[in-house]
């Protein structure tokens, strides 16, 4: 059997309609693999497809242009790249009134990769490797063999970068207005809460170290929640990128707003003077988490001094007691009483036998006891929290650690990056798991995939 496909193209009125034979092939009937089109026919089709079409358009573009007064100085390839392979087509150029020569194609095509191919490599890259996402592309689609790992980079840290001009200039403070007029605006009915906390990527330049990636999720009442990210040794307005994301998240100068984290002075510091409403909180899970540490290290001195070692248990869970209950000033008390308990045993004379890891459990306690003192004014009633249901930890924020940063960046491979690379692979990645990276790109170019609406308002289509 022999298939053969036509285009049909109606130019407009008062034009000559054309038909043009795009692909031809012939098909068995009598296997089951023969039946319909393979995939390697179907991408000769797309890309015959897309040559004949891209060629209609552009003459119909250049027709309209009246260029007849211009005296033509002759004709250039140029090539386009297009999701459906590369398109060769010849650009004239002509004198212009000034005598300078100039190509009437370079006001339709700014540049030589098309909006579709763009979009679809740099989204692809932000959830799979960059090398993964050129495999893929030529595996299903009639793209250019030429297209590789480091050409999908390319476009995504250019598209990223053109994205960065749009942040705003870095402030340490932003006006929120008086007290008088946030309480003349109606308050919003709940609470938008925040969660920010940092993970680790290898530095490609110094290969034995890693830097911090900050990364968090915001969680507004009437609003999906969304992730945010940066490098903030390489980003210099991480404070400004951080508030646009929560005014783009709905907040308003008199907004509720529970921030979260782990108590660095980094995170603590990006938090304040965004918003005069809102409630900073130390998160619970890292207390416990230092809490459990210390609890180990009293069982291994139970072995060999077991009176202090006991004492030493109990006040832990006086401490833990006191923080649940929002008491910071009784736990640092505690915690002196602690450093007590270890001095005397490593002081007493009569103990045969001492706990060889007196010293770490030492600076353990110096630790907590410092960052229980530098966080005080963060420690709420987190059993009063609990018990109305409200949030108590940044679990919310781990977990959207792991998705950002670990499983595109290879965590567990040691995957090397610079500090520039990840910062702008986290502004696309970011984007694109708040699916808002199309309607970026709506932004560039007012025509890529019109949003179309449908007799039912609360519908919206998608026109491809």
């Amino acid at each position: 059997m022999k298939f053969k496909l036509q285009l049909v193209c109606e130019p407009g009125e008062n034009e000559t309609v054309s038909t043009d034979e795009i692909f031809t092939f012939d098909k068995s009937f009598d296997t089951f693999e023969s039946i319909g089109m393979s995939l390697c026919e179907s991408k000769q089709l797309l890309k015959n497809l897309q040559q004949s079409i891209v060629e209609k358009q552009l003459g119909a573009f250049i027709k309209s242009k009246g260029l007849q007064k211009f005296r033509k100085k002759g004709n250039y390839t140029v090539q386009l790249k297009t999701l459906f392979g590369n398109i060769s087509f010849e650009s004239p150029r002509y004198y212009g009134e000034d005598k300078k020569t100039f190509s009437p194609l370079n006001e339709l095509l700014p540049n030589h990769t098309t909006p579709e191919l763009l979009f679809l490599e740099t989204k692809w890259a932000c959830l799979i490797p960059f090398e993964k996402t050129a495999k893929l592309l030529k595996e299903v689609l009639p793209v250019a063999e030429t297209i590789n790992a480091t050409t999908i980079q390319n476009h995504l840290y250019d598209l990223a970068l053109a994205q960065e001009q749009e942040v705003g200039e870095e402030q340490w403070m932003y006006d929120c207005g008086s007290i008088n007029q946030r309480q003349a605006l109606p308050r919003p009915e709940r609470t938008m809460v925040v969660g920010i906390d940092g993970g680790y990527v290898r530095d490609w330049k110094d290969k034995n170290s890693l830097f911090e990636v900050i990364a968090g999720k915001s969680i507004p009442a009437e609003k999906p929640a969304k992730c945010f990210a940066f490098v903030g040794s390489y980003d210099l307005k991480s404070k400004r990128r951080f508030y646009n994301h929560l005014v783009s998240q709905g907040m308003q100068p008199h907004q509720q707003l529970e921030f979260f984290s782990d108590g660095a002075d980094n995170l603590r510091n990006l938090q304040t003077y965004l918003n005069a409403e809102s409630t900073h909180i130390l998160d619970w899970f890292h207390i416990t988490m230092k809490l459990t540490v210390l609890h180990q290290c009293a069982l291994g001195l139970i072995k060999v001094d077991e009176k202090r070692g006991k004492s030493i248990q109990h006040l832990l869970t006086r401490i833990k007691w006191n923080l649940w209950h929002g008491n910071a000033v009784r736990a640092m008390e505690h915690c002196d009483d602690l450093d007590f308990y270890l001095t005397d045993h490593l002081e007493d004379t009569a103990q045969k036998k001492k706990y060889d890891k007196i010293k770490p459990f030492q600076t353990y306690v110096t630790d907590f006891d410092k960052y229980i003192t530098n966080n005080q004014n963060f420690i709420v009633n987190y059993a009063e929290r609990y018990n109305y249901g409200e949030v108590i930890s940044t679990g919310f924020v781990e977990s959207t650690v792991n998705y950002v940063i670990a499983k595109r960046f290879s965590k567990k491979q040691s995957m090397q990056w610079t500090k520039k690379g990840a910062h702008l692979l986290l502004q696309v990645r970011t984007k694109v798991l708040n699916n808002e990276w199309e309607d970026i790109f709506r932004k560039m170019y007012p025509d890529f995939r019109p949003i179309t609406l449908v007799k039912d308002p609360d519908i919206i289509q998608e026109a491809a």
